[in-house]
């Protein structure tokens, strides 16, 4: 069978889009699998690597900035490929939608947009309210006929990915102490956590546990992790530049717990398969937060039904760090105990 899925978008949705076409390949394993994609996702699904082949859109996060003749150009690539089933995991998305019906795939599959259900051969409703993104990318695949159904969020880790994490890890710390992988950046700084609070509980976990803090970082945060290891002092590191998505993962993978803010990274952790504690102030852990029973969302107690930027502040403003603290550290402690026992 030849299958096209749809999947653009930022770095937490195509990571939760990997349980859905992981359970594509292990239903269809003689299948040739294709994705609609942006490129973030040729480092999350590599060609091979779950999948056959990419087919690329410009974009910025979810918004597609492709011109109009070269949509036009992709949609009869597309159809020279004569694709069997085309599943849309982009489920709000009238340009998703439309593209699969293009496609001249004979099947196609999708949840939406509801307008736009004549579109497909198989259309699949959501549930309302809340439900998390994970399960939302799952029930498409499951109506569509997957029967090997995992909600495991993967992603790829090279073999240079994982020595370049090996190095660090024996340059910068002892073989036995813990490590507390904290990520304080966020898409934007509102939905950050105040870096004095993130030094804080580094802190407290190098003081508390004699362990290490390791402070990761992407584009424009080197400011930022320099402050917190700063006030951290003795015990933090911060990690060289993960310029690729297996590097981080890689990382992470290595380290003991995760702690961030509600933020792309913290989907990578989920994936590397690191119990994370997540901080988030207007997404909801049922929608967004860190995914399975391993990990710990901490939603902040300022609930609002929406949230102007001031109210995202405030809300994050609002995870005080005692209380913070208290949950993080019977999470490793919990962490620990187990690993004792399995040892």
């Amino acid at each position: 069978m030849n299958i096209l899925i749809i999947k653009w978008g930022a770095l937490g949705d195509l990571i939760a889009s990997t349980p859905a076409i992981r359970s594509v390949r292990e239903s269809y394993p003689d299948s040739k699998i294709t994705l609609l994609t942006n490129k973030l996702m040729t480092q999350i699904l590599p060609p091979g690597f779950i999948v056959d082949e990419h087919i690329i859109v410009d974009t910025d996060r979810n918004k597609v900035k492709d011109s109009l003749t070269k949509q036009i150009s992709t949609v009869f690539k597309l159809r020279r490929r004569k694709f069997d089933f085309a599943l849309n995991l982009r489920w709000t998305s009238e340009r998703a939608a439309l593209i699969a019906y293009l496609s001249g795939a004979a099947r196609r599959a999708g949840s939406g947009p509801e307008k736009m259900k004549n579109l497909y051969t198989d259309f699949i409703p959501h549930p309302k309210g809340r439900y998390h993104e994970i399960h939302r990318n799952l029930d498409i695949v499951k109506a569509a006929g997957c029967k090997n159904i995992t909600d495991k969020p993967i992603v790829a880790i090279s073999r240079e990915e994982e020595e370049f994490a090996e190095k660090i890890f024996d340059e910068s710390f002892e073989k036995d102490k813990p490590v507390l992988c904290i990520h304080p950046g966020a898409s934007r700084p509102v939905r950050a956590w105040l870096p004095d609070r993130f030094a804080e509980i580094g802190k407290r976990f190098v003081n508390k546990y004699n362990g290490n803090v390791l402070l990761t970082w992407g584009k424009g945060e080197e400011d930022l992790v320099k402050f917190v290891a700063g006030e951290i002092g003795s015990g933090a590191v911060i990690c060289k530049a993960t310029n690729t998505i297996g590097k981080l993962a890689a990382v992470i993978k290595k380290s003991t717990l995760f702690f961030s803010n509600c933020t792309g990274p913290m989907n990578v952790a989920v994936a590397a398969g690191t119990p994370v504690v997540a901080l988030l102030a207007s997404s909801d852990p049922v929608d967004w937060g860190a995914y399975g029973d391993i990990n710990l969302n901490i939603k902040s107690p300022l609930a609002l039904e929406s949230y102007t930027d001031e109210d995202e502040r405030r809300a994050m403003e609002a995870l005080q760090t005692d209380y913070v603290w208290e949950l993080l550290s019977k999470k490793f402690e919990s962490i620990s105990r187990e690993d004792k026992n399995a040892g």
